[in-house]
């Protein structure tokens, strides 16, 4: 979805999949996609082997958590994501 914002194309394509009923985002930005299960690497020390621990246990249906930067760093992220021009 050119010049979208990425949770554009990742709601779209849930509701293009409405039979999936487990799944994760990856992705280093909040990108207002509060409600859905997102695991956040961090820009400093990317993909963790803990992050990919929690991954795993919440596809399997072990865990209900996600994994995402703390609530005021999420907050930063949704208005820079609402105040920046998506770049394509």
């Amino acid at each position: 979805m050119p010049r979208k914002p990425r949770r554009d194309e990742v709601l779209s394509w849930l509701k293009r999949h409405p039979k999936v009923k487990r799944y994760a985002v990856i992705d280093d930005e909040d990108d207002e996609l509060d409600e859905l299960p997102l695991f956040q690497p961090s820009a400093l020390t990317g993909l963790t082997g803990e992050i990919v621990d929690g991954l795993v246990r919440y596809l399997e249906g072990k865990s209900d958590e996600d994994m995402r930067c703390g609530r005021i760093a999420r907050i930063v992220q949704n208005v820079h994501a609402a105040l920046k021009l998506h770049e394509g």
